[in-house]
């Protein structure tokens, strides 16, 4: 059990501030790191990259088109592409690059989509009598068979109770709601902490098959990136801070076999 859960431990890393994070899955790499001069994203001939902007405010140029490139915008890059990204303000950027080989050939061109909570969209119940909460907003910004990503947020009132997000809901025998734990052992995925609070963590929990599981406080930088067959959940501790955001990036490649994940119940 001991070596199950150092495996488990494995698959979380820090905020990139003493080098570059370079993890490896299947046959989707991850890089995320911190710059400060240009930048050039470019992609092989059956290679696709999904990447988000952490920190910063660049400008993007991609063909003959210039783009404001914004902290939590989120891009993705076809197939022998190549963008150049130019750091506008003197200060350090820092963007996550996930790459991705294609299995199935499919259509996608290029996209990056500008950051807005009001995107956001509901998802999940407040808290009951008989349910902690689940209450969310989720930004989907890319969704091109190629990979699902965006961010999930928890707004002030949920906030307050304490929310468990990436679970599933399903009916016990009294017809009562019952919480569990999620799986999509097809796909891969990334969590990265996006918190306006340097000292507010939430908790993130994998679990695998056989009921073994860890946990971490995830500060804003922090991540994961782990094998879809292991559950997870994330949970937000109760606070009365008045947060601007508490967030988690996430992203899913699904190589070109998928355009929607749907989660399973890992029970």
């Amino acid at each position: 059990m001991k070596n199950e859960k150092e495996k488990l431990y494995s698959f979380y890393f820090s905020n990139p501030s003493e080098g570059i994070i370079e993890r490896k899955l299947l046959n989707v790499k991850l890089r995320y790191f911190y710059f400060d001069n240009q930048l050039i994203v470019q992609t092989g001939p059956r290679e696709i990259i999904n990447g988000c902007l952490l920190l910063g405010n660049c400008k993007a140029e991609f063909e003959e088109y210039t783009y404001q490139l914004g902290k939590f915008d989120i891009f993705f890059l076809p197939p022998m592409k190549s963008m150049k990204i130019k750091v506008k303000e003197s200060n350090m950027s820092k963007i996550c690059l996930m790459h991705s080989f294609i299995e199935t050939e499919i259509k996608a061109k290029f996209e990056l989509k500008k950051f807005d909570l009001d995107n956001f969209l509901p998802r999940g119940l407040h808290s009951s009598s008989n349910l902690m909460s689940t209450f969310r907003t989720v930004w989907t910004a890319i969704k091109n068979g190629y990979f699902m990503s965006g961010f999930t947020n928890v707004p002030q009132r949920s906030l307050k109770e304490g929310t468990i997000t990436s679970v599933n809901l399903e009916k016990n025998p009294d017809g009562r709601d019952e919480i569990y734990a999620h799986i999509h052992p097809d796909y891969p995925e990334v969590y990265i902490a996006c918190v306006d609070d340097e000292k507010y963590a939430m908790t993130q929990y994998l679990i695998n098959q056989e009921g073994d599981s860890v946990s971490r406080d995830l500060t804003d930088g922090e991540g994961v990136f782990f094998p879809g067959e292991y559950g997870h959940s994330n949970f937000t501790r109760p606070t009365y801070k008045n947060l601007k955001y508490c967030m988690y990036l996430w992203m899913i490649p699904t190589f070109g076999k998928s355009t929607t994940v749907d989660p399973i119940t890992l029970k």
